[in-house]
C-alpha cells in the first residue's frame, strides 16, 4: 500500500503535498512491481527488419508492455520504428573497416509525456498532466574482429529488446543481424534440457504445464530407462540365478545377456508335456531340448523306424498361385506332382512371391506370381507418362555434378543445368570464353546487326543499372537509364544519367538533368571530343592544341576630357549564352577613380574600362563571370 497523507480540516494544501500525495500511490505501484520481480518485456516489442524494404532501421511490434527496474510501465500501441543508423549521441554505427563488426542494442527507457499547459500562481508555465511514456535508445559497442564484438553492457535504467550486428558496408539490417539472446522479456528461466523466455505469467505457467503434461503422458522428455530404479526380482531363473536390484536399463540388457548366452535355455522353465509313444518332464527348456534330441536322434539311427514316401499321408494343402489345386495323397504321389507342376510351361504361374520393396518412385510391388512379378517388371521400366515414369523408378548414383537419386531425377538436372541455345542460360560460376586459338579469333561475337540501338549487356547495380549498347554507328555505355524503344527510362527517377558514346568520328559524355522519367534521346548536357583526323590533343594543365579556325576577343577604348582608359578578356570558355554576372577585383591600379566596369559582353570574352583623370597610370583586375 501506499504511505498515508492525513489531510486536516481548515488545511492549506500546499501543491507540493497534493503532489506527494499522487507520488506515494504511483511509487507504491512501482514497488510492487518491483517487489514481485515483474521486470521486463510481457508482450509483443519484437524487433524485426523493417517492411516492407529492408534499410538501416528496424520495427518494433505493437501494441508493446514492459516494466523497468523501477516498476514503471513502457507502452506503446502501434507498430514503431527506429533507426540504428546512429546512436542517441547522434554518431554513426556504421563500420569502418572491412573485416570487423559491431554490436548495437536497442532498449525501451521510461519517460514522461507532458501536456495540458497551464499558468500557475507565479505566472510560470507548468503542464498539468505527466503521463507515463517510453523513449527507444539506441547504443553501440566497439569494432572488433568479426565475430568478437562485445555488445554494450545491460542498462540500470532500461530494457534491452534486441542487439543488432552492424557489418562493413552493410545498407541493410536484415533478420540474421538481429539477436534476441539478450532480450529482457520478464520470464527468462534457462535449463536443460527445457528453457523458459516469456512475458507474462499465464504463459509462461502455460510453457510449464505443457512441458509437465507431455512428460507425464510420454509424449516427450520421457526417463531413460537408466533413471529408473529395479527393486529386484523375487524370482529366481529356472537355474537358480538371482536378479539383484539395479536400474530398468541394466536389468533389462541383463535379461537379453542372460537369454542370449549359451546357458539361456537352462533358465527358462517348461512344464511336463504328455505324448506318445513319448512325453517330456517338467524341467527347463535346456532339458526339454535335450530331451527331445535325444529321441529324434535314436529314431533317425534305427534303421527299423524309417518311413517310405508312400507310407506317408499328405492330407492335401493350399493351392498353388495360379488357382492348381493340391488334393490328398502320399508324400510320393505329392512330390511327383509338384516336380509336375513346376516343370510345366506354366509353371511360374502357380509360384508366389511376397510383397517387393517399392521403387524409387513409390510404385508400390504387391504380392504375385512369380510370372505376374516378371510381367509387372517390364510394363514399370517401359512406362512412358508423367504419371508412370520408368526413369523415375531407377535408382542413381552420384556422378560428376549429378546427385544420386534416379534416372529421371538425372535427367530433369541435366535438362535444368545444360547451357542450349534456344532458352535463357543463367550461369552462377565464373565462364571462360577464349574462343578459337589464336589473336585474330574472337572470343564472343554478336552478329545481329541493330535498327537502333541492341541491349549487349546489362549489369545489376545495387540502385541502379549499368548497360553497353551497340548503336548503328557507335558503341553505348550508359549508367541509369535503359532504351525502351523510343526513350530512356530511368532506373532510379531521382538520380542522373549518363552516357558514353564512341564512334568512328567522334567521343562523347553525356548527361541528363535528373528529372525527367522517361525523356528522349537528346540529352541535355554533352561533351565531344571530335576524332576526324585534324590531329587534336587535349592535356591536363588544360592546353587543347589543334589546326583549323578557333575564335577569341580583343578590344580597346578612348576618350578625350576626362580620360577613360579600357582594355578587354577573353574567356577561357565559351560560354551558352552572354553571361548575367561579372564581378571585378582590382589586385594593382595607379591614377583610377572608382570600381572598373564592362562594356560589350559576349558569350566569349568581354571589354573593362576605368577613369584615370591624371591621364597617367595603369590598372589589372581580375574577372569573374558566371
Amino acid at each position: 500500500m501506499a504511505n498515508k497523507k492525513s489531510f486536516y480540516f481548515r488545511q492549506r494544501v500546499s501543491d507540493a503535498e497534493l503532489n506527494a500525495a499522487f507520488d506515494d500511490f504511483e511509487s507504491a505501484d512501482h514497488a510492487l512491481v518491483a517487489d514481485l520481480g515483474f521486470i521486463g518485456v510481457l508482450a509483443n516489442a519484437v524487433v524485426s527488419p523493417h517492411a516492407p524494404v529492408p534499410n538501416l532501421t528496424v520495427d518494433v511490434s505493437g501494441p508493446g508492455i514492459a516494466l523497468d527496474q523501477l516498476g514503471r510501465r513502457l507502452f506503446f500501441s502501434g507498430l514503431q520504428t527506429v533507426n540504428v543508423a546512429q546512436d542517441d549521441n547522434g554518431v554513426a554505427t556504421n563500420v569502418s573497416v572491412a573485416g570487423k563488426d559491431k554490436v548495437v542494442s536497442i532498449f525501451l527507457r521510461f519517460d514522461r509525456v507532458p501536456s495540458d499547459p497551464r499558468i500557475d500562481g507565479h505566472s510560470s508555465t507548468v503542464f498539468f498532466r505527466q503521463d507515463e511514456g517510453f523513449k527507444f535508445v539506441v547504443m553501440q559497442g566497439a569494432e572488433a574482429e568479426v565475430g568478437n564484438a562485445v555488445p554494450p553492457a545491460l542498462r540500470a535504467d532500461a530494457i534491452l529488446l534486441a542487439d543488432v550486428v552492424r557489418r562493413f558496408g552493410q545498407a541493410q539490417i536484415n533478420a540474421d543481424a538481429i539477436s534476441t539472446a539478450r532480450r529482457q522479456d520478464a520470464f527468462v528461466l534457462a535449463g536443460a534440457p527445457r528453457a523458459i523466455r516469456r512475458g507474462r505469467p499465464i504463459e509462461a505457467v502455460a510453457d510449464l504445464l505443457g512441458f509437465y503434461n507431455a512428460h507425464v503422458g510420454g509424449t516427450a522428455d520421457r526417463h531413460p530407462a537408466a533413471a529408473i530404479d529395479y527393486a529386484g526380482g523375487n524370482t529366481a531363473w529356472a537355474d537358480d540365478s538371482q536378479n539383484p536390484a539395479t536400474t530398468v536399463e541394466a536389468q533389462l540388457d541383463k535379461i537379453v545377456a542372460d537369454l542370449a548366452g549359451q546357458a539361456g535355455a537352462a533358465k527358462i522353465g517348461a512344464a511336463a508335456t504328455a505324448g506318445a509313444p513319448t512325453s517330456l518332464v517338467a524341467g527347463s527348456m535346456k532339458s526339454q531340448l535335450d530331451a527331445l534330441l535325444g529321441f529324434f536322434n535314436a529314431h533317425v539311427m534305427d534303421p527299423d523306424g524309417a518311413h517310405a514316401a508312400t507310407a506317408i499321408a499328405y492330407g492335401g494343402g493350399p493351392t498353388w498361385r495360379d488357382g492348381t489345386a493340391n488334393g490328398a495323397a502320399t508324400v510320393e504321389t505329392q512330390l511327383d506332382a509338384l516336380v509336375a507342376a513346376l516343370a510345366a510351361d506354366a509353371g511360374a504361374t502357380r509360384l508366389g512371391t511376397p510383397a517387393r520393396p517399392d521403387w524409387l518412385d513409390g510404385t508400390a510391388n504387391p504380392p504375385a506370381s512369380i510370372f505376374e512379378a516378371l510381367a509387372k517388371l517390364v510394363t514399370d521400366l517401359a512406362a512412358q507418362t508423367i504419371a508412370s515414369d520408368g526413369a523415375a523408378r531407377v535408382g542413381a548414383r552420384a556422378v560428376g555434378h549429378l546427385a544420386a537419386g534416379s534416372v529421371r531425377s538425372q535427367l530433369d538436372a541435366l535438362d535444368a543445368t545444360s547451357v542450349r541455345t534456344n532458352v535463357a542460360n543463367a550461369f552462377t560460376a565464373t565462364q571462360t570464353l577464349n574462343g578459337a586459338a589464336g589473336d585474330l579469333s574472337a572470343a564472343l561475337t554478336t552478329t545481329l546487326i541493330p535498327l537502333t540501338r541492341k541491349l549487349l549487356w546489362e549489369i545489376r547495380g545495387p540502385s541502379v543499372n549499368y548497360r553497353i549498347y551497340a548503336a548503328l554507328t557507335a558503341i553505348e555505355l550508359t549508367v541509369n537509364a535503359k532504351w525502351n524503344g523510343t526513350q530512356w527510362v530511368k532506373d532510379l527517377s531521382a538520380a542522373h544519367s549518363t552516357k558514353f558514346q564512341l564512334s568512328n568520328s567522334d567521343l562523347k559524355v553525356l548527361a541528363d538533368d535528373g528529372l525527367k522519367n522517361p525523356f528522349d534521346d537528346a540529352w541535355l548536357n554533352s561533351i565531344t571530343f571530335a576524332l576526324n583526323g585534324l590531329g587534336q590533343t587535349f592535356d591536363a594543365g588544360g592546353n587543347w592544341v589543334s589546326p583549323g579556325r578557333t575564335e577569341t576577343y580583343a578590344g580597346a577604348f578612348g576618350a578625350g576630357g576626362t580620360t577613360l582608359v579600357g582594355a578587354s578578356a577573353s574567356f577561357r570558355k565559351v560560354f551558352p549564352a552572354t553571361p548575367s554576372s561579372l564581378t571585378f577585383t582590382l589586385t594593382s591600379q595607379v591614377g583610377v577613380v572608382g570600381a572598373p566596369a564592362a562594356i560589350a559582353t559576349t558569350p566569349i570574352g568581354t571589354g573593362v574600362f576605368v577613369t584615370m583623370p591624371s591621364g597617367t597610370g595603369n590598372f589589372f583586375c581580375r574577372i569573374l563571370a558566371s
